[in-house]
């Protein structure tokens, strides 16, 4: 599993009908140090994430592991928007107060 932060909306008029009703959403993955890499992934959306949002994603088969993703053609899938991080006693992210973003 990974962690990004949605950056963007993807809309396409035309596309595989199994991903119809999926909402498909720009990511840019964070490193360990929650800073952003410049890496951006096209994910389908499983949990009603929004632009700005920090959430989980996992990639490759485990991308179709959800129930909104069983045989669906999608290589990464939003499982998780993150409330807070923490580690060590330290808060790496809070949403709330928007820590470390």
């Amino acid at each position: 599993m990974q962690l990004g932060k949605v950056i963007g909306t993807v809309v396409a008029v035309r596309k595989e009908p199994n991903l119809d009703g999926l909402k498909l959403l720009v990511i840019n993955y964070m490193n360990e140090e929650m800073k952003l890499t410049g890496k951006t992934v096209v994910c389908t959306d499983t949990v009603s994430a929004g632009t700005g949002d920090v959430v989980l994603l996992c990639s490759s088969s485990s991308a179709r592991m959800t129930s909104k993703t069983v045989d669906v053609c999608t290589d990464n899938t939003i499982v998780g928007i993150v409330d807070s991080i923490s580690s060590i006693g330290e808060t790496l992210y809070h949403k709330k107060n928007r820590i470390g973003t």
